[in-house]
């Protein structure tokens, strides 16, 4: 029997542009989080005063004027995470193995982007963002074998030319850069000899339908964030609830790994009267 949410939801996801918002954390990261930012929005939404109409705690529903935040986010959320966790469910009993090739390159796939997109989110415009950025549009979703493989194949180019500052960013694993060839050749070899659990268009079909569930899910996530950094800008600790801990966790220890390496190459003076 077909989950209800995924029934109610498979026609907007259906109607997409072909290229849907890419979802910068792993999959069992948004689905946690997609709760706890449903929960944030129902607890913060209202504005709190006091019996002489003074505001005593700032509420989301100050960021409803005229943009794409609104309260029924919430609910959608709700929806959205069961229905993204379906169409995984769905997805998977389309593979034949447990950890069937195209998985892993998926994994993969989504590691080594991941890990370009925070190493290149500097704030500066150069030459990796132009290579990022078309890389993107040529590989804008990859469902089939094939399309899967070469974009593997071009990331994991990308990634080797930053390998040592990708590697720096501590939760990065740069083996995953020398896995991505042998996946891509293993996922060319199924395709051109038709080795799949189900018929390879039933799989692609799976995997898009659960893709573009999960980038409505991340963008309203990313609606009701935008929303708490605006209305509880004063209140850091409030906005600290809703942002996403895996983003946080990998900020920090690249940071931690930055001043380690600055360290590690400062003059013996410098490290001297820091010490100090």
């Amino acid at each position: 029997m077909k989950n209800a949410m995924l029934e109610k939801w498979e026609e907007a996801a259906g109607a997409l542009p072909e290229q849907p918002a890419r979802v910068g954390v792993p999959l069992h990261v948004l689905t946690g989080e997609a709760v706890d930012v449903a929960r944030f929005l129902e607890t913060h939404y209202p504005t709190r005063v006091d019996a002489r109409g003074r505001v005593t705690r700032p509420g989301l529903d100050q960021a409803v004027s005229g943009g794409q935040f609104r309260k029924e986010l919430g609910q959608e959320i709700l929806e959205l995470q069961e229905a993204t966790q379906a169409a995984q469910t769905q997805y998977l009993l389309t593979v034949s193995a447990p950890e069937s090739p195209a998985q892993r390159a998926e994994f993969v796939l989504g590691e080594i982007v991941a890990g370009l997109e925070f190493l290149f989110d500097d704030g500066i415009d150069d030459v990796d963002d132009v290579r990022l950025e078309r890389l993107a549009s040529a590989h804008d979703n990859p469902t089939s074998h094939d399309a899967l493989a070469a974009a593997l194949s071009d990331y994991a180019g990308l990634a080797e030319m930053h390998r040592a500052r990708l590697t720096s960013l501590g939760a990065f694993d740069a083996a995953l850069i020398d896995e991505a060839a042998s996946l891509a050749g293993e996922l060319r070899d199924r395709s051109a000899h038709k080795v799949a659990g189900a018929p390879l268009d039933e799989q692609q079909r799976a995997l898009e339908l659960r893709n573009r569930l999960a980038s409505m899910l991340y963008e309203r996530m990313q609606l009701v964030r935008a929303a708490a950094r605006y209305v509880f800008r004063h209140d850091p600790a409030t906005v600290r609830r809703v942002t996403s801990a895996y983003t946080r966790q990998r900020v920090a220890r690249y940071r931690k790994s930055q001043a380690e390496a600055a360290a590690a190459t400062a003059p013996d003076g410098d490290a001297a009267s820091t010490e100090a």
